[in-house]
């Protein structure tokens, strides 16, 4: 299930690192019992004032050192998957069923969307409309073409007949 999906399909207003986190930390790990000694390392953050006694959190802090523990006998690595970090919207976080739910539909709204046109396929679709536009256009001129010539034609039959009648009547 990926989660960050799941949350925009519930919430499609969200932003994601904004409004929520998904985050997975990869194999994580977990001390087993009796191994906190073994590992502990206190690690210097700053020297205390002279005649000053060092306080732990600000003068120095322990840590787990791994390099100094076995991987299967005093620590295991656990995979605990992408979780939600950080939750900033007003609504309630949702559960993991509602994001199963959630990503079911989703799954099922792409696999129902009509298959997405390549730049190349986009373009030639663009082309056709285009050339077809053009095709009609062509036609239409044509047509107003044809219509302007058999109009021309019939204005010269009756200039000739005016011209005609004129040199008749001029005769007499």
């Amino acid at each position: 299930m990926n989660i960050a999906l799941s949350i925009m399909y519930l919430y499609p207003q969200a932003e994601s690192m904004w409004d929520f986190i998904v985050q997975d930390n990869g194999p994580e790990p977990v001390l087993r019992e009796g191994a906190e000694g073994k590992g502990r390392v206190r690690y210097e953050i700053k020297p205390p004032t002279e005649g000053g006694e060092p306080v732990e959190g600000v003068h120095y802090r322990y840590g787990i050192d791994y390099n100094l523990l076995t991987e299967g006998e005093d620590y295991d690595l656990v995979e605990r998957g992408p979780y939600i970090a950080a939750w900033n919207l007003d609504v309630p976080q949702p559960t993991e069923e509602e994001l199963q739910a959630a990503w079911e539909a989703y799954q099922e709204e792409e696999a129902n969307k009509p298959p997405q046109l390549t730049e190349i396929e986009q373009v030639r679709e663009q082309l056709a409309q285009a050339q077809t536009a053009l095709a009609e256009h062509s036609d239409r001129l044509q047509a107003a073409q044809e219509e302007a010539t058999t109009a021309q034609m019939a204005l010269t039959e009756l200039y000739e007949i005016v011209l005609a009648g004129q040199a008749a009547g001029g005769e007499r």
